[in-house]
C-alpha cells in the first residue's frame, strides 16, 4: 500500500538521500535533550523563544520531522516486509500511521512560540523559579 508523501513533508530544505549515522542521530537527540533540560534553568523567555520557535517550526520542526519519520517507517516496512504480512507487521504499520498525524497536528505550536515574544513575563521571577508542569 503506497501513500504519497505530502510535498511539504517529503524532504527538508536540502534533500538528503544518505541515512545519518548512529552518531549523527545521537548528536541530534543530545541537542534536543539539552534544549529540553535548559528550560528547567532560570532563563528569560526572550532568550529561549528563538530556539523553541526553530525546534517547533511549522514545516521542518520536530513535530513535522517525527511525523514524517513515522510515516516513512511505515512505508519502509510495507515495502520490505515479507508478504503476506503477519498480524504483528500490520499492527506496527497501523500504529506508526496512527501516531504520525498526532505529531504533525502539533505544527501550530510554532505560532505559539512566536506569540511568546509578545507576552508579559516577570524577569525577576525567572531568576529563582524552577517549578513547572514536569514537577519541581
Amino acid at each position: 500500500m503506497n501513500h504519497p508523501q505530502e510535498p511539504h513533508l517529503a524532504a527538508p530544505p536540502i534533500h538528503r538521500t544518505k541515512a545519518p549515522s548512529l552518531d549523527e542521530i545521537g548528536d541530534a537527540l543530545d541537542v534536543l535533550d539539552q534544549l529540553a533540560w535548559s528550560l528547567r534553568d532560570p532563563v528569560l523567555v526572550a532568550d529561549v523563544q528563538p530556539q523553541l520557535a526553530k525546534a517547533l517550526d511549522e514545516e521542518y520542526g520536530v513535530p513535522m520531522i517525527l511525523g514524517t519519520l513515522l510515516r516513512n517507517t511505515a512505508h519502509y516496512i510495507e515495502m520490505h516486509a515479507l508478504s503476506p504480512w503477519s498480524e504483528e507487521s500490520r499492527h506496527i504499520i497501523a500504529r506508526l500511521r496512527a501516531a504520525a498525524p498526532e505529531l504533525t497536528d502539533c505544527h501550530d505550536l510554532h505560532w505559539d512560540m512566536h506569540r511568546l515574544g509578545g507576552l508579559p513575563f516577570d524577569a525577576r521571577r525567572s531568576a529563582g523559579y524552577r517549578a513547572g508542569a514536569g514537577g519541581p
